[in-house]
């Protein structure tokens, strides 16, 4: 049942903070439907109109203004972190009261795009003529995005440092993708709510994780005194009003529901079944290799292939990285776990900063077609240029108030981003018979049937390296 929740008020305690004007409980509950039906609605206009207008004010510092709410987002979201649900959905609902307020129709609600559905980008937003167009994208399908991890019967909690964590696999896939894949403004965490799709994108998010607190099953949020909910954030001085809103039985008071409240099935989705396969199955290693021995670096340069790393390990190093297998990951001396691949000095090249891609991240995959486990036995994460931008924000705002406890990439060579992918419960996975050598699999996924050609991504170090064994 959807019940009210406790907000938080500072980062000290636990207390209260005052709640929105109140909500009638009652079937008058705003209905947030899905695009295509919000399109048959005389809403699709109001929507339009609020843009315009917003769009039209350039006074940064007014929330009448749309570069508002993308300054709002680039200064205080948190990604990869608590709070990375919570924050968003007080931000869209803001949002939504704004574009309704501006708009005049009293009437006027954000609706979703569902992907899972309809994963080409609406038509409605690539008309140049209307304000819902951006001309800087460049994918418009995101199928490549969607992935139905989060929602298998395996991950019933919810905050992330834990073994199929909710909000954290939801975070990277498929929202993180999604942003890649679309490209331009989407792409970069400081500008993506310039793009209309981005509100679209996170109302889908927000219902994707009412969705999976209503599926049972387990599925549940950490307890409301648990410390996992005993930080802090904000929306900045413009919308002091707004609570914190912290855990997900909120929609009801807040005053909104979804017209589709299910989770996405590979059985139940309107995605096509070869796409279904295409998320599960592991793609075969790539054939295009580079070398570098365990513990040592080497730079790596991206392109529109797919690239594979062949790490070689002495007997010593073998044997070291086995006995960390045997070991509890949290047994590791860094908080990435005992054995990871780190990736030092990430930048974009003038053709990757345009988006449109991604890389998914592999362990060890199967040399052969056909063969071995699922994708996501592989799988250690995705790089792309939003998470580039994700880790060069949050280096930044690293000691912030707010966002001290927030792990924070430190200085990289090249001062490009640092991203660490955990290898441990990959490598527990997966068990290779072998270790002489460790494959990490950089496979292309893009957003257009015509990518971009040519140098996107640049690595100033490439490494897997290990803590000593226990």
């Amino acid at each position: 049942m959807i019940s009210r929740r406790r907000f938080i008020q500072s980062s000290l305690s636990l207390a209260l903070v005052p709640l929105l004007p109140r909500v009638a409980f009652s079937a008058s509950l705003s209905v947030r439907p899905s695009w295509p039906v919000f399109c048959l609605s005389p809403q699709l206009q109001s929507l339009c109109n609020a843009v315009a207008a917003m769009k039209a004010l350039k006074d940064v510092t007014s929330p009448n203004s749309w570069n508002y709410w993308a300054e709002t987002h680039r200064a205080n979201c948190p990604h990869g972190q608590a709070y990375f649900l919570a924050w968003h959905r007080g931000f869209i609902h803001r949002f939504e009261a704004k574009v309704r307020e501006i708009s005049g129709d009293a009437s006027l609600v954000l609706p979703y795009w569902n992907y899972y559905d309809s994963p080409t980008v609406p038509s409605e937003f690539l008309d140049p003529y209307s304000p819902l167009y951006r001309g800087d994208r460049t994918g418009s399908d995101v199928s490549g995005a969607l992935s139905y991890d989060a929602f298998a019967d395996t991950v019933i909690r919810f905050q992330r440092g834990r073994t199929n964590a909710f909000e954290a696999i939801l975070e990277t896939r498929p929202h993180n993708r999604v942003h890649n894949l679309v490209g331009g403004a989407l792409s970069s965490i400081s500008i993506s709510p310039r793009d209309p799709l981005f509100w679209v994108h996170h109302a889908n998010i927000d219902r994707l994780w009412v969705a999976w607190l209503k599926a049972g099953g387990g599925r549940k949020e950490p307890l409301t005194t648990n410390t996992y909910w005993s930080g802090n954030f904000s929306y900045g001085t413009a919308v002091d009003g707004m609570p914190r809103v912290w855990t997900a039985d909120t929609t009801t008071y807040l005053g909104y529901q979804y017209d589709n409240e299910t989770m996405p099935s590979q059985s139940t989705s309107a995605a096509r079944a070869a796409g279904a396969l295409a998320m599960t199955a592991a793609p075969m290693r790539p054939a295009t290799r580079v070398s570098v021995p365990f513990g040592k670096s080497r730079a790596l340069s991206l392109d529109e292939q797919s690239l594979n790393v062949d790490v070689g390990l002495s007997a010593t190093d073998a044997a070291r990285v086995r006995s960390l297998m045997l070991q509890p990951a949290a047994t590791g001396s860094t908080a990435d776990g005992p054995v990871r691949v780190v990736l030092d000095g990430v930048h974009l090249t003038g053709l990757g900063q345009k988006g449109g891609y991604f890389y998914n991240v592999y362990l060890n995959l199967p040399a052969q077609p056909g063969t071995g486990k699922a994708a996501g036995a592989y799988l250690l994460g995705s790089v792309g240029p939003f998470e580039i931008s994700v880790a060069r924000m949050k280096a930044s705002m690293k000691g912030m108030q707010g966002m001290a406890d927030m792990p924070a990439p430190a200085a990289s060579p090249g001062h490009g981003a640092r991203l660490v992918f955990p290898a441990t419960e990959v490598l527990q996975r997966i068990w290779p018979d072998s270790l002489d050598k460790l494959s990490v699999s950089f496979v292309r996924v893009d957003g257009s049937r015509h990518p971009t050609r040519g140098v996107v991504m640049k690595v100033d170090a490439f490494r897997v390296e290990a803590d000593p064994s226990m």
